[in-house]
Formats: C-alpha cells, structure tokens, sequence
C-alpha cells in the first residue's frame, strides 16, 4: 500500500513539472509570437490594430498554443501600440471543462512612428559612418585594400539606413 501511494504521489509531482514546463513553453512561444510581430519590417505590413490582432493569432496557432480572439486585445493609445494577450493552460479538464488552470499573460507596449506605422530607429547617423568607414578601406568588390588581409570582406552596406 505504501508503495501504491508514494507512487501516485511521484506521478503527480511529474504531471505538475509537466504542466509547469509546458504552461512556461506557451508563454515563450507568445513572447516570441508578439515580439515578431511588432518588428518594424512586419509592421510596415499591418495597416490597423486588427491585422496585427489577426497576426497574433494566427501565428501563436501555428505554434501550437490554442488562443482565441476574446484573448487578445490590440489598442492604439497616445502613439503606442498596446498589446496584451491573456490566456490560461489547463492542468486538470473534466468532462472537456478545465477544472484547474495556469492563468498566462504576456503585455506589450510598442511606440509608433509618424502616420501610426512602424518606426524607424532615432539615429541612424550612427550606421552611416559606419558604413562609410567600411567603403574607404574595401574596394566595390569587397575585397580589402590593405596589405594586411588578403581575404574578401563582404561588400559595405548599412542595414540600418534605408
């Protein structure tokens, strides 16, 4: 009998380190779903607050976490963009009802740039110099003009400044 109980009693601890590696998996795969989203190159591609609610929540599906469309609330306030996704993980379901959940909830504020689109970065001086630096000691094949390297060096382009 002793047995039988200290092993339900390890089964449990297992079934709960399982819910709790799963329940903290779906807040990364979130995280990383909104995260993505709110680049600038993906939201150049969103005109409203709804085609970036839409992009949630396809996206976090494809992941493989199950969110619905009362879950997440996109709203655009005072030039920022508010996000905030609320869902739970059940632990124990009965009968297709959860009886015990892990509430999860990932919060975004994101700020907008001019026209309520993407942004740019402040100061994209900073990538320029870097870029001209780069060209005055590379040839326009990449390869570098220096006697110390005989290497090709990638062609000198700022990913920053458009």
């Amino acid at each position: 009998m002793r047995v039988f109980f200290w092993g339900l009693v390890a089964v449990a601890c297992f079934y709960l380190a399982y819910a709790g590696m799963m329940s903290v998996y779906q807040w990364f795969q979130i995280r990383s779903v909104v995260d993505e989203t709110l680049e600038p190159r993906n939201l150049r591609e969103l005109a409203t607050a709804g085609d970036v609610k839409t992009r949630i929540l396809r996206q976090a599906n494809e992941a493989g976490v199950p969110i619905e469309e009362r879950e997440v609330t996109v709203v655009v306030a005072d030039r920022e963009l508010k996000l905030n996704v609320v869902w739970t993980f059940p632990v124990i379901v009965y009968k297709g009802e959860s009886v015990l959940a892990i509430p999860l909830s990932v919060k975004k504020n994101h700020p907008l740039g001019g026209g309520g689109r993407a942004y740019r970065l402040p100061d994209p001086a900073f990538a320029s110099a870097m870029s001209f630096l780069t060209r005055s000691r590379s040839s326009a094949l990449g390869a570098t003009l220096t006697n110390r390297s005989q290497a090709l060096t990638a062609p000198a382009t700022s990913f920053f400044a458009s």
